[in-house]
């Protein structure tokens, strides 16, 4: 008999493809028939996220938008944070509050936006530096020592999406060890086409029986379904399209925008993020300098 999973959580921050694999997670969640919770702000769960989980019966937490506090007191849990090189989570939040990010849930962008459009690329990276002090200092202030939590890379996870996230789902306990023979896979799917059924159809919610161990073939199935060209529009990683959302992705761009009105700025408010995540070995880098050890 499979043992009961414990809360499975993903806690990101801005600008850290957290959409991407929220996404990843979501589509997962739903085949599994697991109670799937999408949070961005405390508001929604009053600031209170163990008394939320109680109360709704969530199995599965995408966090965007983490703060260390908030999860004090969460019931037994395994979980996975994903961290960004804060240089490039600089430069991917300027074009995105620039062009694309969503304004109706963050009313406080919209003005933002108009003065990043009033002011010129290295102004507007000045202005972003101040304006993700929320988002800096939930990873300044976030425990890197929590045993039942893996810490991960965004450049990590995108540079091999296929063995990252075979990784975490091994690490959430929820990879089936056994072998995908032709009777496992229909069974399989006939679990998941009844989870999908009890959640699109009023009435047969009786049928929802969450699926804990899933084929390492259908995980990465989703992946695949979810990967960065698909979400781009066809856009291979390293095309530039600042309108997108999914704009680049390559990481170690922050060098080709930064000048040194840009790195004075980032280096005086959030400059000791670099070493503290290890993307540098020390305090003595520049524009010069090649990356730091990854």
């Amino acid at each position: 008999m499979q043992k009961e999973l414990p809360l499975l959580a993903f806690f990101g921050h801005h600008k850290c493809a957290s959409t991407w694999i929220h996404r990843i997670l979501s589509e997962y969640g739903r085949h599994a028939g697991l109670e799937h919770a999408y949070l961005y702000d405390a508001q929604q769960f009053n600031g209170d996220l163990p008394a939320y989980v109680g109360q709704t019966g969530t199995d599965l937490i995408s966090y965007v938008n983490a703060e260390a506090g908030h999860i004090a007191g969460l019931p037994p849990f395994r979980a996975f944070h994903v961290v960004r090189d804060p240089r490039d989570l600089l430069v991917s939040a300027y074009f995105s509050h620039l062009h694309s990010h969503p304004t109706k849930a963050w009313p406080e962008l919209i003005g933002h936006r108009e003065r990043l459009k009033s002011v010129s690329k290295t102004e507007g990276l000045i202005l972003e530096v101040e304006f993700l002090d929320f988002a800096f200092n939930a990873i300044r202030g976030w425990d890197y020592d929590r045993p039942e939590v893996l810490e991960l890379r965004q450049e990590d996870l995108t540079r091999a999406p296929y063995d990252g996230f075979l990784q975490i789902f091994n690490w959430l306990g929820v990879l089936d060890p056994d072998e995908f023979d032709r009777s496992a896979r229909l069974s399989h799917w006939r679990d998941v086409a009844r989870n999908l059924a009890a959640e699109r159809l009023p009435g047969l919610g009786a049928l929802h029986d969450p699926i804990q161990l899933f084929p390492a073939e259908r995980l990465l199935g989703i992946v695949y379904e979810h990967r960065f060209d698909k979400l781009a529009g066809g856009r291979e990683a390293g095309k530039e399209d600042v309108q997108s959302h999914y704009r680049k992705g390559t990481p170690g761009d922050w060098r080709n925008h930064f000048d040194a009105d840009v790195l004075a700025a980032f280096r005086e408010r959030h400059g000791d993020l670099v070493t503290l995540l290890d993307y540098e070995s020390d305090d003595d880098w520049g524009l010069e300098r090649p990356p730091g050890p990854a």
